[in-house]
């Protein structure tokens, strides 16, 4: 055991302590309001709004996991920085992120086909994405492989992942609104903005033998505001997308939803 103040001084404690608190209540009132406001769209667009809510819910679950980790592993006068279980987070991402593709391809309201199509590729490329992802951050000793090569395996499926939102799903654009478009970019954008961030938190911790305060914290920092921004901000584009397409479908919707 060391003391706390050769792991974590206190301003590296409260920083984590409160940037984990936010991701929580970040994730608990987003899970809330996408509910609560699913009646606000049409019929169609609710599978999108629903699992937007889901993808929150299940990150609300995981913060608080992981909450209570930080808190039993580095609270007190000593701690073990080996308590803290990153593993938390990757369950989070392996359920959430092909959920948050789920949810892209479903309030577009494709073809059958073509949503079979889109998902049948991302989803797999996205859990494969994690579980790269998992042993390099962990740095887990499986068949000898340095957590950079993890990393950069893991760094395959999330540059495919791209390729068919930024191109092919592209194509798919062209029959939607000008409004629309101009959402689904913003969307696309946001997802390119923060996922960018988790490699570069991973990079803090990676070349580390041991534990590494400023790594520890910085990537902690790194994935908590990127977690709260790809799911909440997201799931809230989501969201106004799913209105948008809802008022353009049903002229009756648009005049009860955005009257004077």
């Amino acid at each position: 055991m060391n003391s706390l103040s050769s792991i974590l001084d206190n301003n590296q404690f409260n920083l984590v302590y409160n940037i984990l608190s936010l991701g929580i209540a970040s994730m608990v009132f987003t899970s809330i309001f996408l509910f609560v406001a699913r009646e606000r769209v049409a019929p169609r667009y609710r599978m999108a709004v629903m699992i937007s809510g889901t993808v929150t819910a299940i990150a609300a679950y995981h913060y608080f996991r992981m909450f209570d980790s930080f808190n039993h592993a580095f609270a007190g006068a000593e701690g073990n920085p080996d308590l803290y279980n990153v593993g938390y987070r990757y369950v989070d991402w392996f359920l959430t992120v092909p959920l948050l593709l789920v949810e892209t391809v479903a309030v577009l309201a494709l073809a059958r086909a073509a949503q079979r199509s889109m998902l049948n590729r991302l989803v797999p490329a996205a859990a494969a994405m994690i579980a790269l992802g998992y042993p390099g951050d962990a740095k887990l000793d499986i068949f000898g492989i340095a957590p950079s090569v993890w990393g950069l395996l893991s760094t395959l499926p999330f540059l495919y992942i791209l390729y068919v939102l930024f191109i092919e799903l592209g194509k798919s654009l062209e029959r939607q609104s000008a409004e629309v478009r101009k959402k689904i970019s913003t969307l696309r954008l946001v997802l390119l903005a923060t996922w960018g961030v988790y490699p570069i938190s991973f990079i803090f911790n990676m070349n580390s033998t041991g534990f590494d305060p400023a790594g520890f914290v910085a990537r902690e920092v790194g994935y908590s505001i990127a977690d709260i921004l790809a799911k909440c901000l997201f799931g809230l584009i989501i969201f106004s997308i799913a209105r948008i397409k809802s008022a353009e479908d049903d002229a009756e919707f648009a005049k009860n939803e955005f009257r004077d």
